[in-house]
């Protein structure tokens, strides 16, 4: 029986459970994901690369897409869009210089006046950036599009889209008008893995409460029904 290699790409959404736990209940969706393909095929040998990363745009996955290449999976699970779309009180320029963890000045300060200044007033600075995303509607369209068909042409890889987790009401609060956004790049990134014989799971069954409480993470309980959701469409297809 051959080997089955998993490479996730994503941001924090596939990394961090929310509220945090301790071990073993810290587990994402991908290790989870693993123990459940073991268990259905407990003679094959499972790799799951998470390449998932923090803070990571459509642009910043498209600038390292070699890297992601040459994992050379059966699988791509796409897990994007969150910092793309939601509305931002401050450009991403400025959000790089502010969360950078060196001790510099330059860092330092822009770091100070977020922390004790800036997110004071969050909604208010969106709204007067006229509800702008770091990464416009257009521009996402364009590089989702490109990721897909380069990851298709250089792999053949079978691509998992999942969809942002819809803003929650403190999300909106924070954020107001993130909401419409996330429904707008969910469309797209839906219209475009289908049109490429791809699969865009339907998570719009997820309760905030329970399964992503913060607006953004999932929970505990949310990551292993994620987890059950993209198990259904590899072990479906390991089948024929």
């Amino acid at each position: 029986m051959r080997n089955l290699k998993i490479t996730i790409i994503g941001n924090s959404v596939a990394l961090r459970t929310r509220p945090p736990e301790k071990f073993p209940l810290n587990k994402n969706y991908g290790q989870h994901l693993e123990e459940i393909i073991h268990s259905h095929s407990p003679d094959r040998s499972i790799f799951i690369h998470n390449k998932a990363q923090g803070a990571t745009t459509i642009y910043n996955t498209i600038v390292k897409i070699d890297e992601l290449i040459q994992t050379f999976p059966d699988f791509f699970i796409v897990n994007l869009g969150v910092v793309d779309a939601s509305t931002r009180e401050i450009p991403l320029w400025f959000y790089r210089l502010a969360s950078n963890k060196r001790d510099r000045l330059i860092y330092n300060i822009p770091e100070f006046l977020y922390r004790n200044i800036i997110i004071k007033f969050r909604p208010i600075l969106v709204k007067l950036r006229f509800k702008r995303s770091w990464i416009s509607f257009k521009e996402y369209k364009r590089y989702f599009e490109i990721l897909i068909k380069s990851l298709i042409k250089e792999t053949n890889a079978k691509i998992i889209v999942l969809p942002i987790n819809l803003a929650n009401t403190r999300v909106e609060k924070a954020l107001p008008g993130s909401l419409k956004k996330h429904i707008q790049y969910n469309n797209i990134m839906k219209s475009i893995a289908l049109e490429n014989d791809q699969e865009f799971i339907d998570l719009s069954f997820l309760e905030t409460e329970k399964h992503f409480p913060d607006g953004i993470h999932y929970s505990t309980i949310g990551h292993k029904i994620v987890a059950d959701e993209i198990s259904k469409i590899i072990i479906k297809s390991l089948a024929k």
